[in-house]
């Protein structure tokens, strides 16, 4: 009677443990995904129910974990004076095998499951739009190829500058390129990835993708935007952070994922006005360099100073003065003109090194006809406004 008692009451508190361990793991799988950003992406709603499925998991192995450490250290604690060896066991073979094969079913299971959404958000997509991005210390660049059948209805290409005309007749498009990677609700992403010095590491918290930069290599990352219930007022933006320590600037290299409403917003709020200054750039060389340069499509910003557009980094040589600079000491220094030596400061940073710099600045691999462009407004940097190249 008091063997069949026990056999109940430890099959009570069996039960009632099991119970507490399932319900404590789906109370935590529930529970932390609140405190992450909001899912913005098809893809983040995968890998949050993923998520969510280890969560469940590994809270009730720690609630189990923890109980039997509790219960053990509070049953079989040494009673007053009791100075005695515990009792040697030898073990139990049925409990063995046990905690063998659960752990080894659960880790089956997970491995399917994760594989399956790996597999997803790899996949490619209908209709995916592929932009080109480049990180550099400190910044993100998106390029995206509109091609001649995608420019703005009101589009006469005959009466495009003549490059603008070139480069359609050439590639069949032309290159937007922004420091915010602007996309649509429902438009599947194709992200080509490279760097230009070291490991960086593409990271949005809010689409729950990320993808590291490698030196050498071409890496891809897919998303697709999704509505979030609580976004009212568009278009939406979404932090991207570098999520690989870079240098003394990592901390700073942040951009945006700017989410339009639906295509026509895209359009009307993005890219028609990036088009048009592509097909119609100032006629003054000068107006050209310094749209460059104020539009961050190139990292200058996050390591020099420019007082005229607010830049304070000091990683760098300063920009302010730098044309007296140029057609002075730097002339005479490296036996340059001025306008030779800044496209050797674009193309080739370390053949000379400013007094009190090392060698950081990596090649930004700028189309020429850009360097030139920055060089004509870098050349205006001097005391008296006037460009010191001739």
């Amino acid at each position: 009677m008091k063997a069949s008692s026990l056999s109940t009451r430890t099959l009570f508190i069996i039960v009632i443990a099991g119970i507490a361990m399932i319900g404590g793991g789906l109370l935590i799988g529930q529970t932390m995904p609140s405190f992450f950003p909001p899912e913005a992406s098809a893809q983040s709603q995968q890998i949050d129910a993923l998520f969510k499925v280890l969560l469940v998991i590994g809270g009730a192995i720690f609630l189990l974990v923890e109980g039997l450490l509790l219960y053990s250290v509070i049953a079989f604690r040494a009673k007053p004076g009791d100075t005695a060896d515990g009792p040697h066991i030898h073990g139990n073979t049925t409990l063995e095998i046990v905690w063998t094969a659960i752990p080894a079913v659960i880790v089956t299971v997970i491995t399917i499951l994760s594989y399956n959404v790996w597999v997803s958000i790899r996949a490619e997509q209908p209709d995916e739009a592929v932009v080109n991005v480049v990180g550099a210390r400190f910044n993100w660049a998106f390029t995206y190829n509109v091609a001649s059948n995608e420019l703005p209805a009101d589009t006469v290409v005959t009466d495009l500058p003549q490059s603008v005309q070139d480069k359609l007749n050439q590639d069949g498009a032309v290159q937007v390129t922004a420091n915010e990677l602007h996309t649509y609700i429902g438009q599947s992403l194709k992200l080509e990835m490279e760097t230009r010095d070291v490991i960086h590491s593409f990271w949005v918290p809010a689409f729950r993708m990320k993808q590291d930069l490698l030196t050498g290599r071409v890496t891809e990352i897919r998303f697709t935007p999704v509505e979030v219930p609580d976004n009212t007022d568009y278009p939406v933006r979404y932090p991207i952070r570098c999520a690989e320590l870079c240098g003394g600037n990592h901390g700073a290299m942040i951009s945006w994922v700017v989410v339009h409403k639906d295509e026509a917003a895209f359009k009307a709020e993005f890219l028609d006005t990036a088009v048009a200054k592509v097909l119609h750039p100032p006629e003054d060389p000068v107006l050209r360099g310094s749209d460059l340069l104020s539009s961050q499509q190139y990292p200058c910003f996050t390591c020099h100073t420019l007082s005229e557009f607010g830049w304070t980094a000091n990683i760098g040589p300063s920009l302010d003065g730098v044309a007296d600079r140029a057609a002075g000491i730097r002339s005479q220094a490296t036996g340059l003109s001025a306008t030779d030596y800044l496209l050797q400061s674009i193309h080739d940073p370390s053949a000379y090194l400013v007094p009190g710099f090392g060698p950081l600045m990596p090649n930004l691999n700028i189309p020429d006809d850009q360097a030139q462009d920055i060089v004509a407004f870098l050349c205006t940097l001097s005391e008296t406004g006037e460009s010191t190249c001739g």
